[in-house]
């Protein structure tokens, strides 16, 4: 199942000088499964467990990294073949945060769009121009900044700031008044890098395989509805036009005591706190990233995409539901 993929991806298992396996960079280290090589300098290292085995043990994703670390690769793979997860190599945190993307192929929820553009970034051409190197660094700057912003509110100088610009009011009301504001960033995470995907890569499905093709960049979209063009609503619009009412609660899939209430078109509160969507479902999954419109799911079993599709008319440009 691994080497289909690697394959589709555009890279030459035949060539010895850009696919290796068993490879060790130096006589004195451990095997690992793939090397992927560019301009004979290693540039991606895959381990390849059996299907079906957890990719939860932390053994042998030590092991990967330690293996890259060594050969200065900045990027490993750990998959079994139905699940891929990327990691960045020498990202400075511990060995489960380096984790940057995963893709289940055997999801039957996940979009074969989704699946395609996120698996794109380690095909041949795009690690050559180095496309996920640009999404990590704006992950890594966004993740920093937002905790900044999360914490600001409690940070006497900002709280000091915001009491001189309001006037007639005390360091502690504008402290309370924070307090009670439940104030947050909310930087978009999933849906933003997967709308940076989307012109990524072309996509054809057949009946054995997915083609990935480097060649001009098009838009993923889902098909054409027969009356118009479809169009995805994000939360925001689901709840102006009523489709996602406040108050409505959702669950992760299959995770029973994830409940969180919809607060507005932006946030859930979820155990007394208030979070975005996706915030919510990374810490009720304990993932780094999530697809909040495949996981989440509406009282009547329902899952949160079924309400995105709004049909757009091409002869007159008005929306229609």
């Amino acid at each position: 199942m691994i080497l289909p993929v690697l394959e589709a991806l555009g890279w030459d298992l035949q060539d010895v000088e850009e696919v290796r396996s068993e490879y060790r960079h130096t006589a004195a280290d451990n095997p690992v499964d793939y090397a992927l090589f560019l301009h004979s300098t290693p540039a991606l290292f895959v381990e390849a467990k059996a299907l079906g085995v957890s990719l939860d043990d932390r053994k042998p994703l030590l092991q990967t990294l330690n293996y890259a670390n060594a050969a200065g690769v900045d990027w490993c793979v750990l998959t079994n073949g139905a699940a891929w997860r990327i990691y960045k190599v020498h990202a400075p945190v511990e060995a489960e945060e380096k984790l940057f993307l995963t893709v289940l192929l055997d999801d039957p929820s996940a979009a074969i769009e989704d699946i395609a553009a996120t698996l794109s970034l380690l095909s041949r051409g795009r690690m050559q121009a180095r496309a996920i190197d640009a999404l990590w660094t704006e992950w890594r700057v966004d993740r920093q900044v937002e905790a900044v912003l999360d914490a600001i509110t409690e940070d006497d100088a900002f709280v000091r700031l915001v009491a001189k610009r309001a006037a007639g009011l005390t360091a502690g009301e504008v402290r309370a008044s924070l307090r009670r504001s439940g104030l947050r960033s909310f930087y978009p995470r999933v849906e933003a890098f997967m709308a940076k995907l989307d012109g990524l890569s072309e996509t054809s499905t057949t009946t054995d395989s997915i083609k990935l093709a480097e060649t001009s960049p098009v838009e993923l979209t889902t098909a054409p509805a027969k009356s118009g063009r479809a169009r995805l609503m994000k939360t925001r619009e689901m709840v102006d036009e009523g489709l996602l009412p406040v108050g409505t609660i959702l669950t992760i899939k299959d995770r029973p005591d994830s409940a969180a209430t919809v607060v507005d078109g932006k946030r859930v509160e979820f155990r007394g706190e208030l979070m975005s969507f996706n915030e919510w479902g990374c810490k009720a999954t304990g993932w780094t990233a999530i697809q909040i419109y495949k996981w989440a799911v509406l009282p009547d079993g329902r899952l949160l995409e079924a309400l995105r599709e709004r049909e757009t008319d091409p002869n007159n440009n008005k929306e229609g539901k």
